[in-house]
């Protein structure tokens, strides 16, 4: 068996650990790990080998009330030497020790297990929704959005605490479409233009919102959406998306935080919630 080491990811790790999203075919890209870093900088950690970055995992704090576990990824050659384990069990240290109640995290059916034996439970299942790439009129400019903006409580109250300063780090590599009833983003991905977040106070307002983003990109989109929000599955479903790909959003503590799911449309990226 493999000796690994496991130890703090640092900027200079970024492009080992992009290898590991691109061999798990994820879409994220090298300025989502370089976000995550900069968000939480002790708090991403990498599994070390002869030199090899061979796993990783990042934590993303909001408040006191929650934390959130992602980009759970071990090379395909190192599998089954305990290296989730071990990550997982640094991550949850790590979170455990600034005092947070509730961690969660969206699994793939692959990692589901892991998580089920450190004590993860279910909250609900979800889809994570796709939009073949299709022309559009006049597509804009995909640089990141210059508008100012502030999440207030309709997204405390849908996310379930404050994440305007992890917002605030987005929102530069995204388009965003804001006004009184919500917002919401669309930004550029590995392998698709992601949706998300997006936050509505109704239907209406979700789909104006997201109507105004799908014309923006003539690439194939992702949309990922809370199971419970049955609205915005509708929305999805009448705007050309088909569900792809099989989630399941978990947690543990000693607290189950429970957002207002109704108010949530979309999620930011099942790495930070």
């Amino acid at each position: 068996m493999s000796q690994f080491l496991i130890r703090a990811l640092v900027e200079e790790d970024i492009a080992g650990a992009d290898r590991l999203r691109q061999q798990a075919g994820w879409n994220q890209r090298p300025s989502d790990w370089l976000r995550l870093l900069r968000y939480q900088p002790n708090g991403c950690f990498v599994a070390e080998s002869g030199g090899d970055i061979v796993g990783t995992v990042t934590t993303t704090s909001y408040e006191r009330e929650l934390g959130w576990i992602g980009m759970m990824l071990v090379d395909l050659s190192f599998q089954r030497r305990g290296i989730a384990t071990a990550l997982m069990t640094e991550a949850l240290k790590f979170l455990d020790g600034t005092g947070i109640r509730c961690i969660k995290l969206d699994a793939t059916p692959v990692g589901q297990h892991v998580y089920q034996r450190l004590g993860f439970e279910t909250e609900w299942t979800f889809h994570r929704w796709t939009r073949t790439a299709r022309r559009v009129a006049k597509p804009r400019a995909v640089n990141g959005s210059p508008i100012a903006f502030e999440s207030g409580d309709l997204d405390r109250a849908a996310f379930g605490v404050c994440r305007q300063r992890y917002l605030d780090l987005l929102r530069p590599e995204a388009r965003l479409v804001a006004d009184n009833d919500g917002f919401g983003m669309l930004r550029s991905g590995q392998n698709a233009d992601y949706l998300g977040p997006v936050t509505a106070e109704s239907p209406e307002a979700a789909s104006r919102i997201v109507s105004k983003l799908l014309p923006q990109t003539e690439n194939e989109v992702y949309w990922d959406i809370p199971g419970p929000n049955v609205a915005a599955a509708k929305l999805a479903r009448s705007l050309g998306f088909e569900p792809a790909r099989d989630l399941t959003r978990m947690w543990t503590g000693s607290k189950l935080l429970q957002p207002d799911i109704s108010l949530q449309y979309a999620l930011a990226d099942p790495g930070t919630g």
